[in-house]
């Protein structure tokens, strides 16, 4: 696959690619472009009639010029090694986060970031520090997925509003479209690993292809809210 990458990455894929210079996230990088040309083509062979875009600070599309540009929804994440992608008729945003290394700053100064009040309250309860930090990813994970899907990049100032809430407990006038759905799981390596997928369809069908063979438990459906 790597050595013949140049023959299907598009001048704005090869453009971002010569901006990144640690080897792990190249690796990553052509990994995820073309397995999003594997899902849309479905044959190795015909990968490079699915030339995608690679804009700056969005997520990638396929070119404008392909019949199916306007019907296709295109998402992809990285972490740690893996890869995860999305193919939607819908707006779709994906995350992937595989818990392998210890944060560098406590679950405080986490929690002012990216939670809402009642996120952060509800981290104070939760005595297990392993626990809490795995509960505090699983809402990383739903936000980063509804900041793809919206195509805006992680809004800093917005973060610390967007409330997650499983199930339907969410307050009908705070409710936003957005629904999620979460997965997880553990890594041959022994790593937590979460998945989360948005989308504006409240039951929305997610056909999982793992050719990891991670054996993803689905973990819940959750809403958003703006607190």
């Amino acid at each position: 696959m790597s050595a013949s990458f140049e023959r299907w990455l598009t001048a704005s894929e090869n453009q971002r690619l010569a901006q990144l210079s640690v080897p792990a996230r190249r690796e990553e990088f052509i990994a995820c472009r073309y397995a999003l040309r594997w899902l849309l083509a479905r044959d190795v062979r015909q990968i490079g009639q699915f030339p995608l875009e690679a804009p700056h600070g969005r997520g990638p599309r396929l070119d404008t010029r392909h019949p199916l540009s306007h019907l296709l929804h295109l998402s992809l994440s990285h972490s740690n090694g893996y890869i995860a992608c999305a193919v939607s008729s819908q707006p779709v945003g994906i995350d992937i986060e595989i818990l392998a290394r210890q944060p560098r700053s406590t679950w405080h100064e986490r929690a002012a970031l990216a939670c809402t009040d009642h996120e952060r309250a509800e981290l104070s309860t939760i005595a297990d520090d392993e626990q809490r930090h795995r509960r505090f990813m699983q809402w990383w994970s739903l936000k980063e997925a509804w900041f793809k899907r919206a195509q805006t990049g992680v809004d800093l100032a917005l973060l610390p509003r967007l409330a997650c809430v499983q199930g339907d407990a969410i307050p009908l006038p705070r409710a936003l479209a957005e629904h999620a759905r979460c997965w997880t799981t553990r890594t041959p390596e022994g790593h937590a690993a979460l998945l989360s997928v948005c989308s504006q369809i409240p039951d929305m069908r997610c056909e999982l292809q793992d050719d990891a063979q991670l054996r993803w438990l689905c973990a819940g459906s959750f809403g958003y809210a703006m607190a």
